[in-house]
Parts: structure tokens; sequence; C-alpha cells
């Protein structure tokens, strides 16, 4: 089967060892807690930029259409997956932390976008599946054998990912105005 390779970052992609944080006890991360000003700051760096653009050349290799934007002639809107997926899981986060009660109709905190956002993270981590051999070790003062979590991984660069997506960022973009788009007048097949 072929394999299309149609994402404009994909050409950026990058690897790099990283060992992972246990995030327990003395190993807790930025990201990690209760909601406060701080760590919610930090989930939010990691992707509340907004949309990217890129060209009508990389829209037209893209496997699923996309739209052009209004305000930005030959430029059409994107969103990278993993900006959608780090939201998704800050929002169960912050309802995992949350005292309040929400209505199932709450846009963001309501069990539906929730359910969505669970899945969401499911779907992703079956696709990407990362199968980093996690070693076990005999822990001596528990007389028992215990997962090790913090191991080194070779990951994507995600830093330049973002990066990618920064310098991409799109400024405006009205969603109610419809651009014609000559793209979607071409069967796929013609676009390859």
């Amino acid at each position: 089967m072929l394999i299309r390779r149609s994402a404009p970052a994909e050409l950026l992609i990058r690897h790099k060892n990283i060992v992972f944080s246990t995030g327990l006890g003395a190993e807790l991360t930025e990201y990690q807690g209760a909601p406060t000003a701080k760590n919610n700051q930090a989930w939010s760096d990691l992707y509340n930029f907004g949309i990217s653009r890129i060209s009508k050349v990389d829209a037209a290799r893209l496997a699923n259409k996309t739209v052009p934007i209004p305000d930005d002639p030959g430029q059409y809107a994107v969103s990278l997956d993993v900006f959608h997926q780090l939201h998704c899981l800050n929002m169960v986060r912050k309802r995992v932390w949350s005292t309040e009660v929400y209505l199932s109709e709450d846009e963001l905190m309501g069990i539906e976008h929730i359910d969505h956002c669970i899945d969401t993270i499911r779907q992703s981590l079956m696709c990407s599946v990362d199968v980093t051999p996690l070693p076990w070790v005999w822990v001596e003062k528990d007389q028992m054998a215990k997962e090790v979590a913090a191991v080194l991984h070779t990951c994507r660069d995600f830093d330049a990912v973002r990066q990618w997506a920064l310098e991409h960022h799109i400024l405006t973009f009205d969603r109610t105005v419809h651009v014609h788009d000559d793209l979607a007048d071409q069967p796929r097949d013609l676009l390859d």
C-alpha cells in the first residue's frame, strides 16, 4: 500500500533522544498538578497560537482538501493535529482537576467534548505507536519488580514542528467568508 506523505511540516521532521520524566515524586513536570496560572500558561504555550497557512502548491498535495484564506491569496488554512491533541489533553487535565459541574452542552468542558478529546488522544497514541521498551527492575524495598518509565525515547522534534507552526501562523482568518477554490474543482488523482 502506498503511504501518501503530504504534510508540509513533514519535511522538517528531525528526531532527538529524550529521557521521559516519570511524572512522579520529585520528577514532576511544569505541566502537572492542579491548574494554576503558571501551568495553565505552560500548556497554552504548547499549542495556543492558532491556525497555520500553507501555499496553494502544498494544499494541492494534501490528501484532504482545505480552504483558502480569504485575506491571503494563494494561502490555505491548516492545523497540525499535534496541537489539537495537546488542546484535548489539556481539556481532559482541566476536567479531571475541576470541582465544577459542567452542563453536557458546555462547548469546551462538557462531556461530549471531553469524550471526543479522550478518543482523539487514543487514536493518536494508536497511530504513533511508541514501541520504546520499558524495562523492569527489582525494587528491594518493595520486594517486587516494577516498570521503569524514565527511559530514552527517540522522538520527533516537537520544538521544530512548533516553530514551523509559529512561522506559518495565520494573523487573520474569517471563517465566515467563502472563497472559490479552483483546487476543489480538480480530481484528487490529477493533483499527484
